[in-house]
């Protein structure tokens, strides 16, 4: 294990981890930032390649046995990691992992799903809490390829990590430069039937919904829904009917709701 206590701040090792509540540098330098000892942990665990492991040198006792002898760590004072980070950060270690090559539909699809299979595709779900909160509905469900269609928030985000707990790290993302020729070449080539979650007064319920093979649930941004030529391309509409004067629930509770039901029928 290469273990370097960091008394230059200008050291360029740190440059992933600078001033991470206010850029994205991570996303234009090819890294991402799992952060606290959960999510390293997980990073760890992980297929994705982890480039160093920035560590407070007062929890190094704790954390240095835990770590693999291939990974590099950075030792730093609290008060340096505090200015590197830009904000007060208390639980001593964070990580830098490194972006695979993206995969793209069709390309990247993979295996013909099976029967029973279950699919997500987020479109337009700019608010990383709400994609962290989808994704880990996915790990949970069993819904292991997730589509990050055009609009969506970057599902290796800072946020979007911390609020899946880092379960977007087990899942096949998979990018659609263009949803609707996606949906048509999904449903050309494996029957996959599509469900567009909306509001719409022609949309079904979802406990009428059925499965006939594999099915692929679409849901859309937090204020508008999905995009009119999606909704339009999808084999059907789904909505979960409400009571008490309640419009709508967040997006993230509803997808989770749809997930489950499509999970749990034949």
């Amino acid at each position: 294990m290469g273990v370097s206590v960091i008394t230059d701040l200008d050291d360029s090792r740190l440059d992933a981890y600078r001033d991470i509540r206010s850029r994205n540098w991570t996303y234009v330098s090819q890294r991402f930032i799992a952060e606290g000892p959960l999510l390293t942990e997980r990073l760890l665990a992980s297929n994705y390649e982890t480039e160093s492991v920035l560590l407070d040198q007062k929890y190094s006792a704790q954390y240095l046995p835990t770590l693999p002898e291939s990974v590099e760590v950075l030792l730093l004072n609290h008060e340096q990691i505090e200015l590197i980070l830009g904000f007060d950060f208390h639980r001593g270690v964070l990580a830098c992992g490194v972006r695979p090559k993206q995969l793209f539909l069709p390309a990247d699809f993979g295996a013909p799903p099976l029967p029973n299979e279950t699919l997500v595709a987020a479109i337009g779900v700019q608010d990383p809490e709400n994609l962290g909160s989808i994704l880990r509905c996915c790990a949970g469900f069993g819904i292991r390829r997730v589509i990050i269609g055009p609009g969506t928030a970057d599902p290796l985000a800072r946020r979007v990590l911390r609020v899946s707990m880092g379960t977007a790290l087990r899942l096949q993302l998979l990018q659609s430069k263009n949803i609707v020729d996606d949906l048509a070449w999904l449903s050309e080539s494996f029957a996959i039937t599509s469900y567009a979650t909306s509001l719409r007064d022609d949309s079904l319920p979802l406990e009428s919904a059925e499965r006939r093979g594999p099915v692929l649930i679409l849901v859309g941004n937090e204020r508008y829904g999905l995009p009119e030529e999606v909704l339009r391309a999808a084999e059907h509409c789904v909505r979960i009917d409400m009571d008490m004067g309640t419009d709508s629930l967040n997006v993230s509770m509803a997808s989770g709701i749809v997930m489950h039901y499509f999970c749990r029928i034949a």
